[in-house]
């Protein structure tokens, strides 16, 4: 950009869909200051794709796309000035009436965009480089465009031209100055008024009293074999949700609102404000992060980015007239969140003793811990039977203050003051919810044991599934998602109690005779091989390979950083020169 930042395209999907959370973000050459740019709230473009500032002015040109497509649609002029997201601050497209579909649809509504357009270079104001369809099949060619309804043909060969961009000089843009800290491993972070933002309306200050920072992790393994919750994810994490999560930890909010705290560097991570029983207001659904040495911040919790206080009303706020807080995770230290470690503890103390297999209450609501093919038993009941309210892989838009979490869960409403004589302690009732405040998350782990079998988490192969649904008469192939499920249909905890048998003794003893072997091998094969919800658990080789590269990357970095700092240079093979 002329002012020196970097003008990129992101792809992020905290607890929402990954099909329309591609927008433009902006950061300086140092890896600082990431800032939302446009589209991060749209649910149409899918993508946003290959902007480039427009010479003399403050708007952008770019490719509006679809998120499965190529990185092909319509060209489109973004007036920052005029809003951060949907069609206000869209001011021309190419074609022209591909403007009508901004916001409106899914992540795929410009896949119908004729002709289609790519790689824009901006000359000056009025007039563009880009590729373009010929009109022969899918061929592009270089085509000069401008505001006057224009479209030349310039160059055309072969199997197609892109890329267009002029031989010539242009303005150096400007130097920024790196804020970025080799010698440094952590970051501050600041929020001014956590009660300052769009869609804080009607919280009253004092009642968000704590901030909690959670960390989206990096994932580094996948295998064939989807589980489809929202959009298809390999392997199968949530029920309706892509990601781990792990709690860095929580620090107090001032009663003016402000937060101040330190962040390891380079760390995934996002906000939620809590209550003062620990139960999220408000969630912040996309991602931030601080560089090594930086100090950043926001005003508020989803404040409008085009404005600023006046001088007269800037105070310090009380949260950075102390030293920062310290994040020192939850319950125990930071770790990834595992439901059955965290969350299935409290049900089998208090809940299983009516709520299981065979029980009255169990018909209602079974919270047996019994792993199913891809989840467990009360996992699947709860999120099935829409006992949580988590918004798992949700829409774009911003959502209201206690639309989703534990506030707005049946079942906190349930436990939360006793059920039927059962009193939860402070700590197991903290501990549902709090997952359900972090989406409700089951897996700690992308890596698998079982990449080609069902969801990548069943121990029963694809052949074994297959004359297990001929006994039983359950499709099980069907029910690796959301939106279909039955509810659990197996138990490799209790084989014999596993629902796909039900009648099936009394009716076929021969088929019950070897659907229940099937069953109890998978038991077996868990016992050898546990999968990622249970002890033991050891990556298949595949994975393993996988983060064993990762790791020898991250081994390299971490020496090239120390390289940095010592004044040094490090070379591919990793020897050392010192200066």
């Amino acid at each position: 950009m002329p002012d020196g930042r970097i003008l990129y395209d992101r792809w992020e999907y905290i607890d929402r869909n990954f099909g329309d959370a591609q927008g433009l973000w902006t950061c300086n050459p140092d890896g600082t200051n990431h800032v939302l740019y446009w589209g991060n709230n749209t649910n149409s473009p899918g993508g946003v794709i290959d902007a480039r500032i427009i010479p003399g002015t403050g708007r952008a040109i770019a490719v509006f796309g679809s998120c499965h497509d190529r990185p092909w649609g319509a060209l489109a002029i973004i007036d920052r000035s005029l809003g951060l997201d949907l069609r206000m601050p869209v001011i021309r497209t190419w074609p022209a009436d591909a403007i009508d579909i901004v916001g409106k649809g899914n992540w795929d509504a410009f896949l119908g965009v004729r002709p289609k357009y790519e790689d824009p270079y901006p000359l000056g104001e009025k007039y563009f480089l880009c590729s373009r369809m010929t009109g022969e099949g899918e061929r592009m060619g270089i085509y000069l465009v401008d505001v006057f309804g224009n479209e030349v043909l310039l160059h055309a060969e072969g199997g197609g031209c892109y890329d267009p961009m002029p031989l010539a000089p242009r303005p150096r843009p400007k130097v920024i100055p790196s804020r970025r800290k080799f010698t440094e491993e952590t970051g501050r972070f600041y929020v001014v008024n956590v009660y300052e933002g769009t869609h804080m309306q009607g919280i009253a200050p004092g009642t968000v009293r704590y901030l909690r920072v959670v960390e989206s992790p990096e994932k580094t393994t996948w295998n064939s074999l989807p589980w489809n919750g929202q959009g298809t994810l390999w392997p199968a994490m949530n029920w309706h949700d892509f990601l781990n999560k792990r709690i860095l930890g929580t620090v107090p909010v001032e009663a003016d609102g402000s937060a101040f705290f330190e962040l390891h560097a380079e760390k995934y991570v996002y906000f939620q404000l809590l209550d003062g029983n620990g139960m999220m207001i408000q969630s912040m659904r996309s991602g931030t992060f601080v560089q090594p040495g930086e100090i950043t911040g926001c005003i508020g919790c989803h404040e409008n980015r085009r404005t600023a206080p006046r001088p007269a009303e800037v105070t310090t706020p009380l949260a950075v007239t102390k030293p920062p807080g310290r994040l020192e995770g939850w319950r125990g230290g930071p770790r990834l969140f595992s439901y059955m470690k965290e969350v299935q503890p409290v049900f089998d103390n208090s809940c299983v003793r009516c709520h299981d297999y065979g029980k009255p209450a169990g018909e209602k609501l079974n919270l047996a811990p019994d792993r199913t093919l891809t989840f467990n038993t009360s996992y699947n009941e709860l999120w099935r039977k829409n006992y949580i309210n988590a918004i798992g892989a949700g829409p774009s838009d911003i959502q209201k203050p206690y639309s989703w979490g534990s506030h707005a869960s049946r079942l906190i409403e349930v436990v939360r003051f006793g059920h039927q004589g059962i009193h939860l302690d402070s700590k197991g009732l903290y501990r549902i919810i709090t997952w359900i405040d972090i989406n409700a998350p089951y897996y700690p782990l992308y890596a698998t044991t079982y990449p080609d079998n069902l969801a990548g988490r069943s121990p029963i192969g694809p052949e074994q599934l297959e004359r297990l649904r001929q006994l039983t008469g359950v499709p099980f192939a069907q029910l690796a998602g959301h939106n279909i499920n039955r509810g659990p249909q197996v138990s490799f905890d209790r084989p014999e109690l596993s629902p796909c048998l039900a009648g099936l003794k009394e009716n076929n003893p021969d088929a019950y005779g070897q659907a229940l072997e099937i069953i109890r091998e998978g038991a077996r094969m868990l016992v050898q091989l546990p999968r990622a919800d249970m002890d033991g658990f050891v990556p298949c080789m595949v994975d393993q390979l996988r983060i064993g590269k990762y790791d020898l990357r991250r081994r390299t970095e971490s020496l090239t950083r120390e390289a940095i700092r010592n004044g040094g240079k490090l070379y591919d093979s990793g020897e050392k020169v010192n200066k």
